[in-house]
């Protein structure tokens, strides 16, 4: 009974097991990878970073540009180098062409700014050497002047050369223009007394057309412009004092150029009256003389009457500011 109990027991177990092993197993489900969102973010982002810095780097260089070649106008370049100048405007025109349509023309608007920095440099070393070529040149000053000479020289060289480099022309200009300026330096004594005697000269002209009342204001400023000359010279600020001096000699030079052309504009309109009032009288006249007035006649006042009171006008001369001719050190401007 045991035995058949046992056997029973087996063929079970051996049949569960069969059955367990019939059965399909559970199919196993993956889920699909996500895209890779992270990265393309970071590509975007760079790509957008890369965009903005482009646009950064292209404003700043059109402005730099725009900067250097307005330096080079304020130098009178149009003027000592009309060639140079031009030659420059056309790359400029094409560049600011370019830059609308899109184009990244950064490095070669950082390489024009630098032509036109170079230019401005060149035309203030001719300025200046025009001014020392009026003057004794000092012997301590022979050499810089003669390397100036020979950096114009060069620049000139380079600036016909289609392949020269923007540095090498910036490095030549300024060369030039320091040296004349070490020259400069040496001269700017005698220099100050000359632009001094020009612009005491312009106030004499100014004072002939009675700035001192026309124009009050702009004419005191240019005394006061040499006075701070003269106190700049007494100190041995002889550099500073030129620069007042000829500012005060602009000033007054323009006073008198304004006026003078405000006072012959007066004169021929009262040329001009006179011509209608002896018209008028002679057609007066030949009025009278055909129907002539008699008694009062009203609106027509008395020869004799006063209309208006008199006005006791100020000596234009008072309004004048006297400066002394002579410069003493310690200033002498009253």
């Amino acid at each position: 009974m045991k035995k058949l109990a046992f056997w029973a027991l087996s063929v079970f177990l051996i049949l569960s097991l069969i059955s367990c092993g019939s059965k399909k197993s559970a199919e196993v489900t993956t889920e699909p990878e996500p895209p890779a969102v992270e990265e393309t973010v970071e590509e975007t982002i760079e790509e957008t970073v890369e965009e903005t810095v482009s646009t950064a780097d292209l404003d700043l260089a059109l402005a730099n540009m725009n900067s250097a070649r307005q330096a080079a106008i304020d130098s009178d370049a149009e003027e000592y180098a009309p060639d140079y100048f031009d030659s420059l405007e056309e790359k400029y025109n094409d560049l600011k062409a370019r830059a609308a349509n899109g184009e990244d023309v950064t490095a070669e608007c950082n390489d024009l700014a630098k032509r036109y920095q170079a230019l401005a440099a060149y035309v203030n070393a001719l300025d200046a050497k025009e001014t020392i070529d009026d003057y004794e040149l000092p012997a301590l000053a022979q050499a810089a002047y003669d390397k100036g000479c020979k950096d114009l020289d060069d620049f000139e060289e380079l600036f016909e050369d289609p392949n020269s480099n923007a540095d090498d022309l910036l490095a030549k200009g300024t060369s030039a223009y320091a040296n004349f300026k070490t020259v400069l330096v040496a001269l700017y004594k005698d220099i100050a007394k000359d632009a001094r005697a020009d612009a005491l000269e312009a106030k004499k002209d100014a004072d002939s057309v009675k700035a001192a009342v026309s124009e009050k204001r702009e004419y005191n400023r240019g005394v006061e412009l040499f006075k701070k000359g003269d106190a700049s010279y007494s100190m041995n600020g002889y550099e500073a004092a030129c620069d007042a001096y000829d500012e005060a000699y602009d000033i007054f030079s323009t006073l008198y150029e304004t006026i003078s052309e405000k006072r012959a504009a007066a004169l021929a309109a009262i040329e001009a009256a006179k011509k209608s009032v002896e018209a008028s009288a002679a057609i007066a006249e030949e009025a009278d003389l055909e129907a002539p007035l008699t008694g009062d006649v009203d609106g027509i006042e008395d020869e004799d009457a006063v209309l208006l009171e008199e006005d006791d006008y100020a000596d234009p001369e008072d309004a004048e500011v006297y400066l002394e001719e002579e410069l003493s050190v310690g200033g002498n401007a009253k």
